[in-house]
């Protein structure tokens, strides 16, 4: 009995350092678009040291830069720990183990593939790559924290509906990743679609991005209404969900309009992947409801 309230106790630890390391991952994800728009991506030209030093001279470029390094750091310290919990408590829930630890590996790949982005003076699909992990992280973890702390909606989501609502985040997060690595940013200024100023390559990738993103804000909001007559949690968090694509939706457009500013930039991919959070955790209380019924 004892074993087992050390494990129960280990697994809930696990579950809220998951929690916790997925804001953590959610702000890590917004930093790193402002290291980018920002052009410091090469405030610290090597790696794993910067400017050949531990702590180098905090200032401009290399203080963007190295700080959202040291917030890395922060953030796979936290996401070990949680794995580390998760781990220790396998016996008693092995799934929750496979997704924190998990979570750990792929924030480690996170890492070396941030390294490598410095290394080949950031290249555009490495970049992608290590924002494609960044999104892996955040979905084991949410999918470790929901698990572990044994959350539970009533009634619960629709499995296969969420599902696909993950794949279409996916899609759009990744196409606006591929648009700015490819430095098509500024390549479709028309609004609803690209005009005759867009080259054929940037035309496709926009287009791609904005029919995706207009795709899943209307699947939300369709959601968000029919989960209205179940009501429960699974209704607040749909229309969250709902809310979050709106904005990035609105934000995207603005930013368009005003010519790409830093500040709505950097707000544009932060709003993404909190749609992203959100869809994947309403996932992950579909499938936690199904196999616990």
């Amino acid at each position: 009995m004892a074993t087992q309230r050390i494990r129960a106790a280990n697994t809930r630890r696990a579950g809220w350092l998951a929690l916790i390391a997925s804001v953590l991952t959610l702000g890590l994800i917004a930093y790193g678009s402002w290291v980018r728009v920002s052009g410091s991506g090469l405030g610290c030209p090597d790696w794993p040291l910067c400017e050949g030093v531990l702590v180098p001279e905090i200032e401009g470029a290399t203080a963007i830069e190295f700080g959202h390094r040291v917030y890395a750091g922060v953030t796979m310290v936290v996401v070990a720990a949680s794995a580390a919990f998760a781990f220790r408590a396998r016996a008693q829930d092995r799934l929750s183990s496979h997704l924190l630890v998990g979570a750990f590996v792929a924030i480690l790949a996170q890492a070396v593939l941030g390294g490598i982005t410095v290394l080949t003076e950031l290249h555009s699909m490495v970049r992608l790559a290590h924002l494609t992990f960044s999104l892996l992280t955040l979905a084991l973890l949410t999918g470790g924290a929901a698990r572990a702390l044994d959350v539970r909606l009533t009634p619960p989501p629709d499995a296969r509906r969420w599902q696909a609502l993950v794949i279409a985040a996916a899609v759009v997060v990744l196409a606006g990743g591929t648009i700015v690595g490819t430095g098509h940013s500024p390549g479709c200024p028309g609004l609803p679609l690209c005009d005759a100023r867009s080259s054929t390559e940037a035309a496709w990738v926009h287009h791609i991005h904005r029919l995706a993103a207009t795709a899943l804000l209307l699947a939300l909001v369709w959601t968000a209404w029919q989960a209205r007559r179940a009501g429960g949690w699974a209704f607040y968090v749909s229309v969250i969900a709902a809310l979050l694509a709106a904005a990035q939706f609105t934000v995207g457009v603005s930013a368009i309009l005003l010519r790409l500013p830093q500040e709505l930039r950097v707000l544009h991919l932060g709003l993404a992947a909190a749609v992203w959070w959100a869809v994947v955790a309403q996932w992950s209380f579909a499938l936690l409801g199904r196999t616990r019924r």
